[in-house]
């Protein structure tokens, strides 16, 4: 939905240290850049094990940069099983354009000798409610260290504070609005009294998402969706509705949960507003040169249908 390609990679196959941890299941880093292969060189550099992440996969991995070009050849995606997630592929909250250039997306794949399977996975509906009980858990864990005391920011109140009033102040003028919301929700979620109910629950559900996915691959070898149920909303247009914002992570968060790479491609521009519309391959946990390969094969069939680059004549962003 903004334009541009990025690949969410298998959890553990690129380093995360450095980043400050939010939710120490879920963390990631990735590459976004304007082409396939641009990022997928990008990947080449900071993918590998890497021995100060303790998460950090050692697995050998092959060139990714080399999985692109493979995919810009004639014929690369020919005998490709492509899953289509049906709960996650149409219906309510997806906007129309998103849907058509979706579908069209496919009619691409399916002519070059791919074929399309429908696929069931019940349990993605679910993801959203899962995740935004499992993130915020961890990430009120993981900042409560952003105390004052250790490391960071501090604030220091008129006349005679308390360790307390120097950590309440810190943490009031450290944290913007939503940081603070998953914190919240993530100390409750985490009480006494609750954590089977709400945390444990989640990871339960995660469980299920896994098994989705397990029985998905074995009939498969990538799953689509959009990328997000609509085209970029206005700056701002959502700040007051959280839950709105959440939803739109809808067809993103279930390869979050899995651990399993997804990347993520321009496919054109919506009708109705002339802004970017984003296709999402996800493949098995380690396959992420077969993303590559599936978004760069496509990416060129794109680019030939429009004549030039899919987003010539998108408004400035």
């Amino acid at each position: 939905m903004t334009g541009t390609v990025g690949m969410k990679p298998t959890y553990g196959g690129v380093s995360r240290y450095g980043a400050i941890a939010l939710a120490s299941s879920l963390d990631q880093v990735g590459p976004v850049a304007r082409t396939v292969l641009d990022a997928a060189l990008l990947h080449d550099v900071i993918g590998g094990h890497d021995p100060k992440d303790s998460t950090s996969i050692p697995d050998a991995w092959p060139s990714f940069a080399d999985a692109a070009r493979a995919g810009q050849r004639e014929g690369s995606v020919r005998g490709l099983r492509v899953g289509v997630v049906t709960d996650l592929a149409g219906g309510e909250g997806f906007q129309p354009g998103v849907v058509q250039r979706f579908e069209e997306a496919l009619a691409l794949l399916e002519a070059q000798g791919a074929e399309i399977v429908p696929i069931s996975a019940p349990s993605f509906r679910y993801a959203i409610a899962a995740y935004y009980l499992i993130l915020p858990a961890e990430a009120s864990s993981n900042l409560a260290k952003f105390d004052s005391v250790r490391f960071g920011l501090r604030v220091t109140p008129d006349g005679q504070p308390t360790v307390e009033d120097v950590m309440s102040a810190t943490r009031e003028a450290g944290f913007g609005d939503e940081v603070k919301r998953r914190i919240i929700l993530g100390t409750y979620a985490l009480s006494a009294g609750y954590y089977d109910a709400y945390y444990g629950s989640a990871q339960k559900v995660r469980t299920l998402i896994q098994r989705d996915f397990d029985a998905a691959f074995e009939q498969v070898d990538v799953l689509a969706t959009p990328s997000a149920p609509t085209t970029a909303f206005p700056l701002g247009a959502k700040i007051d509705d959280p839950l709105a914002m959440y939803l739109n992570d809808l067809t993103t968060i279930p390869a979050n949960l899995a651990g399993v790479p997804g990347i993520a491609l321009p496919s054109g521009l919506a009708p109705e507003d002339n802004l970017p519309v984003g296709i999402q391959f996800m493949a098995p946990a380690r396959e992420d040169a077969r993303l590559y390969t599936v978004g760069a094969a496509l990416e060129q069939l794109l680019v030939d249908q429009w004549g030039g680059p899919l987003l010539a004549q998108a408004p400035a962003l």
